[in-house]
C-alpha cells in the first residue's frame, strides 16, 4: 500500500512563526493557493486520513477534490501547551522558553520540550494513528491513500517509521509538502519513494 503524506497548507500562525499546535486555524488565502497548485501534481488516491484540524480539511479538500475522507484524532499536531498561539517575538522573556532555547542549538529540541506533550508523547499517539489507518485502508482494499496532517505528527511518525533512517529533523517538510511512502502492514515501516517540496 502507498501513502501520501502531506503537511497542511499555510496558515497565518506559520507566516507569523507561530507555535500553532492544537489551535484550530484555518488557511491563509496564501495556503489555499498552494495547495490549489500541488494538488495536480500529486498522485490520485482512493481515500485521504486526516487529522481533525480545519487547515487539514481544507487542505484535504483542495488536493483531492471530491475525494471520501476520514478522520483519525491522533494525527493531529503536537501540543505545545502555553507556547501555543504565541511566536519568539512574545516568548522570549518567558524562563521555560529561555531555558528550552538555550540548550537547543541548530533546532528547537522538541524532546526537551519544557510544556505540552513531549516527543515521545506524539510519536507514540501518531503511532496509533498509523495502525488505525493501516487496519482501515486494509479492510477497504485502498492501494494508495493520501494522509494530511501536520509538521511535528509527521516528523513523529517518520522517526519511529521511516526508511532510509533520518534524524528527526530530517523529516521537517514545508507547507503542503512530504512523502509518497510504501507502508510495510506487518511493521508500519515507510520506505520513501518520493519526495515533495510543497
Amino acid at each position: 500500500m502507498e501513502l501520501i503524506l502531506i503537511r497542511h497548507g499555510t496558515t497565518q500562525g506559520n507566516l507569523e512563526k507561530r507555535f500553532v499546535g492544537t489551535l484550530d486555524m484555518p488557511l491563509a488565502p496564501q495556503g489555499e493557493e498552494l495547495a490549489r497548485k500541488v494538488g495536480p501534481t500529486l498522485p490520485r488516491v482512493a481515500h485521504i486520513y486526516r487529522s481533525p484540524l480545519t487547515r487539514c480539511r481544507q487542505t484535504a479538500q483542495l488536493l483531492w477534490q471530491g475525494t471520501e475522507m476520514t478522520v483519525i484524532d491522533e494525527l493531529r499536531e503536537s501540543d505545545f501547551g502555553p507556547f501555543e498561539g504565541k511566536n519568539h517575538e512574545e516568548l522570549k522573556d518567558d524562563p521555560l522558553y529561555q531555558a528550552w532555547i538555550g540548550q537547543s542549538g541548530d533546532h528547537l529540541n522538541f524532546a526537551a520540550m519544557p510544556v505540552g506533550e513531549t516527543a515521545q508523547q506524539v510519536v507514540d499517539r501518531v503511532s496509533v494513528g498509523l495502525e488505525k489507518l493501516t487496519a482501515d485502508a486494509a479492510a477497504h482494499g485502498y492501494e494508495r491513500v493520501g494522509v494530511v496532517s501536520h509538521g511535528g505528527a509527521l516528523m513523529g511518525l517518520l522517526s519511529k517509521y521511516g526508511r532510509p533512517v533520518r534524524e528527526y529533523y530530517g523529516w521537517m517538510c514545508p507547507n503542503c509538502g512530504g512523502f509518497r511512502v510504501s507502508l510495510d502492514p506487518d511493521t508500519l515501516e515507510l520506505t520513501v519513494l518520493e519526495e515533495y517540496k510543497g
